[in-house]
């Protein structure tokens, strides 16, 4: 356990901390001014991490959507909608883009995009508008400001924190990742229990715990943070109450993409929603360990399971606090509103959460809610989807033009064209390269009608020259559990082919 700071530290060193370090700044709300208009808004909301699997809308045994579901009773709701990518940077890079991380190449953590795609975003597709954007997720952060030039009110992350690190966004604005590390190792005891600093981390610690000591109670698992950063404390009552005041004194039309964390790790719900799931014969899928699996163990991941669900509890009532105030502030009269999320989560095949590059559904397939003005009805949509659709289909419907580098399609209801169940939906996560400059440890996955296939190459876990394939069919197999590689080969070659093609456009394009 850590040890308090004395009274004595505190005088002896209280003079070494500047004030400005010691009380962290209060969270600011952005006003701007009025604008008219009688074109229709779009509003983006994303919930980082959220697993469609664990969401009761979708059919999941655990009542973790309650007011989803009854407001879905005014929207279009994508049964069969699939994340970019396994975590943050590529799953957000490919909803941001409207291309794949083929195209986008935002692989590792806290990565951009490629730099020919960074005028090719949602924000200069919808450049008539006045276009908003914030996240709590750093990692989204880095994209956002990749696109600065294409937005007309962008909100730092740290702005809906409790604590702001004053130099990563005072002294060293533009060393943003190095002064946010420094800052880390120098004022948070992270790392096994202590910090860099002798003392100034205990009295920074001090401040901050004693301006959120009456919050606290409510969140008995611990106020929800982003766990990379420590004491980075937020709660997703004011970031709504933010959003919404935000949105209501923005010119219009405006394009608003707001991404907040929960719930994403760390599982900090709010003390409503504890034990809201203690049903003791609930048990996770019998599902075999993975080759890239964590070792985590199962009383761990089951309890993991739970907090999860329980966070979800917390992220459906504040939707539902914001599509209320929105619904009587007037605003959804001329509001397209969207409810996804970057990527899901896991909890089986010994991995936790969405480190390991896995494209299995728990990641894979994602919420999609597309609230319409003024629509009164539930329309279900089970064809496949992809978060680069996006990006179209909100341009079509709000009779915007469609540049030709997006590579999602039209969503329907909103598509003229005939349904397309051979289409094909891919995503890949690079993880090294070689020293000719060419992909040398990945995970890529390609969907098709009711096949999905994922193929391993490159990872130390797989002898020198092999490669794990695995093909499942989604209709009949909804929980992956027997893989029909080598059994329907024929199908398998047919992915692989597709794959092994985009792969070698890639790395001669790496090579050029």
């Amino acid at each position: 356990m850590k040890s308090p700071l004395s009274r004595r530290e505190f005088l002896k060193l209280a003079g070494l901390l500047p004030l400005s370090y010691a009380f962290p700044p209060s969270i600011s709300n952005a006003s701007f001014a009025n604008g008219n208009s009688n074109g229709q808004n779009v509003l983006i909301v994303v919930f980082d991490a959220w697993s469609a699997l664990n969401i009761s809308l979708y059919g999941y045994p655990r009542e973790t959507t309650p007011n989803l579901e009854r407001l879905a009773e005014k929207a279009i709701v994508y049964h069969n909608h699939f994340a970019g990518g396994h975590f943050t940077t590529p799953g957000t890079a490919s909803l941001l883009t409207g291309t794949t991380p083929w195209t986008h190449r935002a692989f590792k953590h806290n990565d951009t995009v490629d730099a020919a795609s960074v005028h090719k975003n949602i924000f200069n597709a919808f450049s008539g508008y006045h276009r908003l954007a914030y996240t709590h997720n750093p990692l989204a952060d880095t994209l956002l400001r990749q696109f600065l030039t294409d937005i007309d009110k962008h909100t730092p992350w740290p702005d809906l924190y409790f604590e702001k690190d004053p130099l990563n966004f005072t002294l060293f604005k533009n060393d943003q990742d190095t002064a946010s590390l420094g800052w880390r190792r120098g004022m948070k005891r992270l790392e096994e229990g202590h910090a860099y600093t002798l003392f100034l981390s205990q009295i920074y610690e001090y401040f901050i715990n004693r301006n959120v000591a009456d919050i606290a109670p409510s969140f008995p698992r611990g106020i929800p943070n982003y766990s990379d950063l420590g004491l980075n404390y937020f709660t997703l009552e004011q970031g709504i109450d933010w959003l919404s005041s935000s949105i209501g004194a923005a010119p219009q039309p405006f394009f608003g993409y707001y991404h907040f964390l929960p719930p994403h790790d760390p599982y900090n719900t709010r003390l409503d929603f504890i034990d809201g799931f203690t049903e003791e014969n609930y048990q996770l899928p019998d599902k075999p360990l993975h080759l890239l699996d964590q070792g985590v163990a199962e009383d761990r991941m089951l309890e993991r399971h739970r907090w999860y669900d329980e966070y979800i509890l917390y992220v459906d009532a504040e939707f539902a606090r914001l599509y209320e105030q929105l619904e009587r502030n007037g605003i959804l009269e001329k509001t397209w509103v969207i409810l996804t999320t970057d990527h899901g989560e896991m909890f089986e095949r010994g991995i936790l959460g969405h480190v390991p590059p896995v494209f299995h559904q728990p990641i894979s397939h994602i919420p999609l809610l597309v609230f319409p003005p003024r629509q009164n009805e539930c329309v279900d949509i089970y064809d496949k989807t992809s978060a680069i659709d996006l990006l179209p289909t909100l341009l079509q419907v709000t009779k915007q033009e469609i540049p030709k580098w997006s590579e999602g399609v039209v969503m329907p209801p909103f598509n003229t064209s005939a349904p397309q169940p051979e289409r094909e939906i891919t995503t890949l996560q690079v993880e090294k390269m070689d020293e000719n400059g060419r992909v040398a440890e990945a995970t890529a996955m390609l969907v098709r009608g009711d096949y999905k296939l994922m193929w391993f190459f490159g990872y130390e876990q797989l002898e020198e020259g092999t490669e794990l394939i695995e093909l499942y069919d989604l209709a009949n197999d909804p929980e992956e559990l027997r893989n029909l590689y080598p059994a329907r080969k024929d199908i398998a070659d047919e992915f692989l082919e597709v794959l092994r093609h985009k792969l070698d456009e890639l790395n001669k394009s790496y090579q050029q």
